[in-house]
């Protein structure tokens, strides 16, 4: 396999995992803000939150932090970046 290809690959599966991370905290907490609950998505920082403990009104706690985002996105592009150059490096030449 061509070393292009290699890097390709692993990067790839690493952005799936890293996208899978950051997914996998709002589909274990989805709609938990209708139980006074939180809602909650991204790994390791968490940049969507919605709920909390409320009356019995609407729960108006809504956070979207970009920079913690930016921050989730960079990590996840320069941890499938180091595993594609990994791929690329190791096997038989």
């Amino acid at each position: 396999m061509q070393a292009k290809a290699k890097f390709l690959t692993a990067f790839l599966t690493a952005a799936g995992i890293a996208s899978l991370a950051n997914a996998l905290p709002y589909l274990l907490t989805r709609h938990a803000y209708q139980r006074d609950g939180q809602e909650v998505a991204g790994f390791p920082l968490a940049f969507h939150r919605i709920g909390g403990d409320c009356s019995p009104s609407a729960c108006d706690n809504y956070d979207l932090h970009l920079v913690y985002f930016a921050t989730d996105l960079s990590l996840a592009l320069i941890f499938a970046a180091a595993a594609g150059l990994l791929a690329a490096r190791t096997g038989k030449r």
